[in-house]
């Protein structure tokens, strides 16, 4: 490839990444870094190809983290060699390299929030330090205080940290100001609401979570409805019927006639059936195991899945592995249908799930905040309903992020009652924990507010 300038070897390689075309893209790179060796561009992106999508390279990783210290160093302002370098540290096992320069860009500019957010990530998620680690995101929020990416990493580590309240209310935060993996918060949201027994706003999140989420969340994520799903289903609190819904829904409806599952079913058993039993052929042993399990998921005509880590879906795809051709596409596309009618049912769930009035009390403080009438949103704050001991802890959550923000900008009264707010609530929680872990958890909050308190001169 021959090119005038730089800029135009590397805006070619973008075109070719975009089209999936890995290895031109790394050439048009490299050829940009031979006409402008310090071209920031370049050796961020052919450094994140070289640590991704082209690692498995014999030496590519080690070139790769030298181009992504070359871009930190030609552009020191950018955030993206940054995060690439700590995601191919963390890769290789050594996040602790990742913060040599991530330090050294918080000394030169103290108020960097993306600098903060990521050492908060390194030291607190992917590191053994999480204290520190949200530490290092307290300061982030501080310098930007709706930074979804911050509040995502603060309910990562209080997840790892059993604080489940305190997860929750940062990971929907994270959602509310617009975090990069809306996907993983979704799916964390889930798992806490499961834990806790509301199914309905688990499953919500899980088919979000399924959605909007990264590749590696999509099977989680879609094993979640199932679960939640089926749990559901054993209280009697839906069913659905094959022959309405499931048997109509076609992928190509206009052109394919419409088929019942059963009928697919039966003409697979015809099929394995000419195949002696003794074959030893691996494919078909797994065909017949996935024909038992997609049929155990059918009682007459209602859609019912067994186990927990199974369904319709799964089981027809599993099938679908010992066919080739017209056969193998079609049980494949009826597993598509399948699973998308199963996915759809949270619609109906979501729809018929009980209010949850502190949620919106408490989007309600935050919005009145952001617009700095604190005086109105210490008010409602005080009027959420605090029996439930979880909403006394996001109550507390909420106030001191709130203080913070108050406090950060100047308004120390309004600083000082929202601290106040939150120090009263700690301490009533911790004043009647049982367990001994959690009452020192609660302590160490009072003990916070307390300082906080101190410093603007509340004694």
């Amino acid at each position: 490839m021959s090119f005038k300038t730089a800029d135009e070897a590397h805006a070619e390689g973008e075109r070719r990444h975009r089209r999936g075309e890995h290895d031109g893209a790394l050439a048009a790179f490299e050829a940009a870094l031979e006409l402008d060796p310090r071209h920031a561009r370049a050796l961020n992106d052919a450094g994140w190809l070289l640590t991704t999508d082209l690692s498995e390279r014999p030496g590519a990783r080690g070139r790769g983290l030298d181009l992504l210290r070359d871009a930190i160093a030609a552009g020191p302002d950018d955030t993206r060699p940054l995060y690439n370098f700590a995601d191919a540290c963390v890769a290789v096992g050594q996040p602790g390299e990742a913060l040599v320069p991530v330090e050294a860009a918080l000394q030169r500019r103290p108020d960097w929030a993306e600098a903060w957010n990521l050492r908060g990530w390194l030291r607190g998620v992917k590191g053994d330090d999480p204290h520190g680690g949200l530490d290092d995101l307290q300061q982030a929020l501080r310098h930007r205080p709706w930074y979804g990416d911050a509040h995502l990493n603060r309910g990562r580590i209080f997840v790892g940290l059993g604080e489940h309240a305190e997860a929750e209310s940062a990971l929907r935060l994270a959602l509310r100001c617009g975090c990069f993996r809306p996907g993983e918060a979704h799916y964390r949201l889930a798992g806490l609401q499961e834990r806790r027994g509301h199914l309905r706003r688990a499953l919500g999140h899980y088919r979000r979570a399924f959605e909007v989420g990264a590749a590696e969340f999509r099977q989680d994520a879609a094993g979640g409805v199932v679960r939640c799903g089926n749990a559901l289903h054993h209280r009697g609190a839906f069913f659905v019927h094959a022959d309405e819904q499931i048997r109509l829904a076609t992928v190509d409806r206009e052109q394919r006639r419409p088929r019942p599952i059963a009928e697919v079913l039966v003409e697979v058993r015809r099929e394995l059936a000419r195949v002696p039993e003794e074959s030893a052929d691996s494919q078909l042993q797994v065909g017949r195991l996935g024909l038992l399990a997609a049929e155990a998921c059918f009682s007459g005509h209602v859609l019912e899945p067994r186990w927990t880590d199974q369904s319709p879906a799964l089981a027809i795809e599993l099938l679908a592995t010992c066919f080739t051709g017209e056969r193998h596409d079609a049980l494949r596309r009826v597993a598509e249908d399948v699973r998308r009618i199963w996915l759809e049912l949270y619609d109906e769930l979501l729809a018929r799930e009980e209010p949850d009035p502190e949620a919106s009390a408490l989007a309600e403080v935050e919005r009145l905040a952001g617009e700095r009438d604190h005086s109105a949103a210490i008010s409602a704050l005080r009027a959420i309903d605090v029996c439930d001991d979880e909403h006394l802890l996001r109550r507390a959550a909420v106030a001191e992020r709130l203080g913070d923000h108050a406090r950060l900008h100047g308004e120390v009264e309004g600083a000082l009652d929202l601290y106040r707010l939150a120090h009263g609530d700690f301490a009533r929680y911790a004043s009647y924990a049982t367990a001994g872990g959690e009452g020192m958890a609660r302590m160490l909050d009072v003990n916070r507010l307390n300082g906080k308190l101190s410093d603007l001169g509340d004694r």
